[in-house]
């Protein structure tokens, strides 16, 4: 009888630990660099939002460049609102440089960045939670006292996760010389990014969180994110500085680059411990244009590594331009 009760205990017990383990594991979706060819790729973005509803994510995040060329007017933004609302699930957007930053160029209307740039957070974020057919409220920014402009930049945790967003864009993050009002535009947002990711760390680390989430648009691991003094350099230093105090996984979100990348872009050998450093710090960079795909990002908690990723598409998932 002692041997049966304590069969019927253990399997209560595990069934217990198995429902935890199944509370703690979900997904979302990444995705970014979409619908360059405008409007001949807006079918197959359709087709790819429906292939992401029927994917059933916890939410999703875009990470900028919602298109590559032409205007970047409100009637543009407000289009792509539309497209953000048709998720099913709740989706964060962060900013890419292609409609805002880059807007200057003649083929994107010779527009005024910094006039878009609040443009865009009206738009997108006006009140403090996600775009999608389920609304996920959001911490942002804005909502301090310290940077009251940067509504764009968002945190929000699930499970034991923290997310951010930061608003950093394309090659050169809006870093231009030529123009002193255009510098201290990148100055400011550059201060606000750094203590935005600050912020995230501690938040994740009061919060016993056991993974961090940091999504932007552009590339900062590459050579010119790298640079002393560059445009990306402190960005990537304060998440240097913060993985190095966090126990749990750091995942970095970005796109711009538009190849598909998985990989530990701060891991480096220390000779005098005889270790490896920067090993829980993993990059994933979205597929993008040309390439309609999102990428699946599962999340289990009870797993050291916490992120499992798996492409998501349908066919064709070529932009309409490449397609014979």
């Amino acid at each position: 009888m002692t041997q049966r009760i304590l069969l019927v205990l253990l399997l209560s017990f595990t069934s217990l630990a198995a429902t935890t383990a199944r509370a703690e594991t979900y997904t979302f979706v990444a995705l970014g660099d979409t619908s360059y060819e405008i409007p001949a790729d807006y079918p197959l973005y359709r087709s790819l939002i429906a292939t992401i509803n029927e994917a059933n994510p916890r939410f999703s995040i875009h990470v900028g460049d919602t298109k590559g060329w032409g205007l970047c007017d409100d009637a543009f933004q407000l289009g792509q609102k539309e497209f953000f609302e048709s998720f099913a699930a709740p989706v964060v957007y962060t900013f890419g440089n292609n409609e805002w930053a880059d807007c200057w160029k003649e083929n994107r209307g010779s527009g005024e960045p910094l006039t878009i740039l609040q443009s865009m957070r009206n738009i997108f974020f006006s009140e403090a939670k996600s775009m999608g057919q389920v609304k996920m409220p959001l911490t942002r920014q804005s909502d301090g006292d310290d940077f009251p402009l940067y509504a764009e930049n968002v945190r929000w945790a699930t499970e034991d996760v923290t997310y951010a967003t930061v608003n950093v864009v394309g090659e050169h993050n809006n870093q231009f010389l030529r123009d002193q009002q255009l510098w201290q535009e990148f100055v400011d947002r550059e201060r606000a990014n750094v203590a935005w990711i600050t912020a995230a760390f501690e938040n994740a680390v009061s919060a016993g969180h056991k993974a961090i989430v940091i999504a932007m648009h552009s590339d900062i691991f590459s050579e010119l994110g790298r640079l002393e003094g560059g445009a990306f350099q402190p960005v990537l230093q304060a998440i240097e500085e913060g993985a190095s105090g966090f126990k749990g996984q750091v995942l970095v979100v970005h796109g711009h680059e538009h190849t598909f990348i998985i990989d530990r872009p701060l891991r480096v050998w220390n000779d005098e411990a005889s270790t490896t450093v920067g090993d829980n710090v993993t990059r994933l960079e979205v597929y993008g244009w040309p390439d309609m795909k999102a990428v699946k990002v599962s999340v289990d908690t009870s797993k050291p590594w916490v992120f499992g990723f798996e492409p998501l598409y349908t066919e064709p998932s070529l932009s309409p331009a490449f397609q014979d």
